[in-house]
């Protein structure tokens, strides 16, 4: 019973239950950030993971001690405060190093590998999609939000706040698919056999880079955005 139950949870709910999921969900190729809409057992048939493999290591996590972390407990305005001062931040600090990383590797080895200028190509890419995407939550739809959880009168050109959750959340898949076509360049991010420094600092600083926009992703379009839209239904 508790097994069925837990296939037809849906993959964001689970994370935001417990982050040591993501862990797991990663491990499998599970979309949790853009797909965290889907059921895990539809999750595990489009990541061709077999969902006995994958139930059994949620299980194992939950026996590892307590959640990571209590983040879905927070009240909006500070899990806002949260996302702007730990993944907007490493997005601003990151972003421009892979932007120099990339340009070393055009000059570098640009004609003589041909990966590397479409992969420059690419974080150009995301780091003009996510730029102006950040700006949008901070100048727009988070003082949205904070002024409506204050019980206060939203008075945006955008209509309902549905509206521009629903504009953030296409966005997030736009930069889900440029991370996507990333990891296919790099391999799942695995620095050749004659990499040189700078062209494996920029793959670990993309693993990384990754990893944590998942977990920012997942914040907004799993606790954050479902939390707002619930505030206007009462």
């Amino acid at each position: 019973m508790y097994s069925q139950a837990l296939l037809e949870c849906s993959v964001g709910e689970l994370v935001a239950q417990d982050y040591r999921r993501a862990h797991v969900f990663s491990r499998f190729g599970i979309d949790f950030c853009c797909g965290g809409g889907r059921p895990l057992k539809e999750a595990c048939d489009r990541a061709d993971a077999d969902p006995s493999e994958v139930m059994q290591a949620l299980l194992h996590s939950a026996a590892t001690g307590a959640a990571e972390d209590q983040l879905d407990k927070l009240p909006l305005a500070e899990l806002i405060d949260y996302i702007e001062a730990t993944h907007h931040t490493y997005v601003r600090e990151k972003a421009p190093l892979l932007l120099e990383y990339a340009a070393k590797m055009v000059r570098a080895h640009g004609e003589n590998y041909s990966e590397i200028k479409p992969l420059a190509g690419w974080i150009r890419a995301l780091v003009d999609d996510l730029m102006p995407h950040l700006l949008k939550e901070e100048q727009i739809l988070f003082p949205a939000i904070r002024a409506l959880a204050a019980g206060e009168q939203v008075n945006g050109c955008f209509g309902h706040i549905g509206n521009p959750v629903r504009a953030m959340e296409y966005e997030h898949e736009d930069a889900g698919n440029v991370l996507k076509k990333l990891r296919e360049l790099t391999g799942d991010f695995t620095p050749p056999p004659h990499a040189c420094t700078t062209w494996r600092i920029c793959y670990h600083t993309l693993a990384e880079f990754e990893a944590d926009l998942h977990r920012h992703i997942h914040l907004e379009n799993n606790v954050l955005f479902p939390k707002t839209l619930k505030l206007t239904q009462g």
